[in-house]
């Protein structure tokens, strides 16, 4: 649960947090505290662009910091931290453990994380 689990339709832990920081550091989005809103800036990125990411839908922010309870500070929630929980699942980086919340990296996501630098 530390390492990736589910928090409302998006990834929370340590995988959460690091999507979060490179995609600030990146210029997709903006520093957010806990509860704001965003916008995000670009899809241009490499993590993004891996992932098939290219837009999203208008139903809700396009990005709300969520903060970590195990770490801290904030990871992704709203429209892009749904469509990397997705995309994530979809594409067999991550799986889902039978009756909870954890996820597991499998070894293709571990992988591409590493290309990526996250984690």
């Amino acid at each position: 649960m530390l390492r990736a689990r589910v928090c409302y339709g998006h990834v929370g832990g340590q995988l959460g947090v690091d999507i979060a920081a490179l995609l600030r550091k990146d210029g997709v989005i903006d520093d957010l505290t806990p509860g704001e809103s965003g916008t995000v800036r670009t899809f241009d990125q490499p993590l993004l662009t891996a992932l098939g990411i290219t837009t999203l839908p208008d139903a809700r922010p396009g990005v709300r910091a969520c903060l970590d309870w195990s770490h801290g500070t904030v990871h992704l929630a709203g429209a892009l931290g749904a469509a990397l929980f997705t995309a994530l699942l979809d594409d067999g980086w991550v799986r889902r453990s039978p009756g909870g919340r954890a996820l597991r990296i499998t070894e293709p996501g571990r992988r591409r994380f590493t290309e990526l630098g996250i984690g």
